[in-house]
């Protein structure tokens, strides 16, 4: 599934990935994680990001990987179009520490608008990338519909896709392509899918009381 094909998360049912790592064309990298989230609706969510704030609240996502939150641009609680900067490692601390950059957006820009909103779905999504490096690493999506138990997210990660943090526009496939082979391996991918899968599991157990407890909406 290359980001070009995003539009397929709003089909019914389910994609032949939803979970692990795959390899794309000309060196780019797929990771899927599917979570199932009894108890929980698409808007916990969408709320969730809203009111993720520092550190403290940060590590309740995932306690050992998760080290440092803040953000940048955020107004009033409204993720979409603001940045967060974390510090995190990926399936443990024998891994390297990473300092990321999240640059959340507007589901427009990955999905058909029309079909977006006739879903009924949430997608929550963003560019990411290194904080010390200028440009984009690649698009994540999580893809989270209601289901008759709660909902689940489909977590998308394109690696490989390499812009200009200001422009938004793509280096040139040459030059992404070298960049990819420096910087783009299937152990950072692998290590990205159990930090993912890992890290929804956590917040599909702490939303649904942490939700009613600080909105006092109990409706489902």
């Amino acid at each position: 599934m290359e980001f070009s094909e995003a539009n397929d998360l709003l089909n019914p049912g389910y994609l032949p990935f939803e979970s692990g790592v795959k390899e794309l064309s000309g060196g780019k990298l797929l990771v899927a994680a599917l979570t199932r989230m009894p108890r929980c609706r698409a808007k916990m969510v969408h709320w969730w990001f809203g009111w993720l704030g520092g550190t403290d609240q940060y590590k309740l996502w995932h306690p050992r990987d998760h080290v440092y939150s803040g953000w940048e641009n955020r107004e009033d609680g409204q993720y979409i179009g603001a940045s967060h900067i974390v510090q995190e490692y990926l399936a443990g601390d024998d891994g390297p520490l990473f300092d990321l950059r999240i640059d959340f957006h507007h589901p427009a820009d990955t999905f058909d608008a029309e079909r977006y909103d006739a879903s009924g779905a949430v997608a929550v999504c963003a560019r990411i990338g290194e904080q010390d490096k200028p440009v984009h690493l690649g698009r994540m999506v999580h893809f989270v519909r209601d289901t008759d138990f709660g909902c689940e997210m489909r977590s998308r990660f394109w690696l490989g896709l390499i812009a200009d943090r200001q422009s938004g526009e793509l280096l040139p496939e040459d030059v992404e392509v070298g960049l990819r082979r420096a910087h783009l391996n299937t152990e950072f991918a692998r290590r990205l899918h159990q930090h993912a899968t890992e890290e929804m599991g956590y917040l599909a157990d702490l939303l649904p009381i942490l939700y009613r407890q600080v909105t006092g909406d109990a409706t489902f």
